[in-house]
């Protein structure tokens, strides 16, 4: 008959391997909805006085990125998926 130390120990593994996964999943679904900034057309400056820094879709840090394109951008780029907004709100 299984000790209840040893059943704890594999109630919290079997937790464990569940959230590890779902992580895993999540992280390769956000994966795939990012493109290439070839697809994207990104440009390191700004088209028209539109720029990376002004649209919805940037994530300003060290370094910054886009919710979008993968890899990293510059605030000053551009890419044809522009839209203006507050950083990092569109849905």
């Amino acid at each position: 008959m299984p000790t209840r130390r040893f059943l704890i120990r594999r109630g919290a593994l079997a937790i464990t391997s569940v959230a590890a996964l779902s992580l895993a999943s999540s992280r390769s679904a956000e994966a795939d909805t990012m493109i290439s900034k070839q697809v994207a057309a990104y440009q390191d400056q700004p088209n028209d006085g539109k720029r990376c820094s002004a649209c919805c879709m940037f994530v300003p840090g060290d370094p910054s990125h886009c919710t979008m394109i993968s890899g990293v951008i510059s605030a000053h780029g551009w890419c044809k998926f522009w839209e203006a907004g507050p950083n990092d709100t569109c849905s």
